[in-house]
């Protein structure tokens, strides 16, 4: 008998430890999801937001900058489109 009953306290030891060790594993999982909420993810969304803005901003100055020159000086401007298109058309043969 008193080896059932050791047997039986190690078991239900164990059983403690098993469910001890996955309710501190969940109240872990749970503060790391409140740290990167709270913490990570507004972070990492400013500075995406942060890029996409300064692109814009690059994209839209590029344009402005093609549209400038493209209107000092249209027939180059022609002359250069209608040369890449040739290429282009004959790369694409």
């Amino acid at each position: 008998m008193s080896a059932e009953k050791i047997a039986k306290g190690a078991a239900k030891a164990a059983s403690d430890a098993n469910t001890n060790a996955r309710d501190e594993l969940e109240a872990l999982k749970n503060q790391l999801e409140e740290f990167l909420n709270k913490h990570v993810v507004p972070s990492v969304t400013d500075a995406a937001n942060s890029a996409v803005s300064s692109a814009r901003d690059m994209a839209q100055h590029q344009r402005k900058n093609v549209e400038t020159n493209v209107s000092a000086k249209p027939l180059l401007s022609i002359g250069i489109s209608a040369v890449v298109g040739f290429v282009l058309g004959r790369l694409s043969r």
